[in-house]
């Protein structure tokens, strides 16, 4: 976790939340877990998710990486 900033994506744009219009997110980053992966214990080798969770009311932004 990173502590709660703006983000900013390579394109210029400013994320937003969806929900109540807040701008600073704390940054995390997760594991996509899939159902195949997991069964023969190799969830270290699935994708990882950029996720932004808004400050103001919680919500989480999720970005496959």
């Amino acid at each position: 976790m990173t502590e709660p900033a703006p983000v900013t994506f390579p394109n210029g744009r400013k994320l937003i939340c969806d929900t109540c219009d807040n701008d600073v997110f704390e940054s995390h980053r997760w594991k996509l877990q899939t159902t195949g992966m997991s069964l023969f214990n190799l969830d270290w080798a699935n994708r990882d998710a950029a996720c932004f969770v808004c400050t103001a009311c919680r919500r989480i932004h999720w970005f496959h990486v």
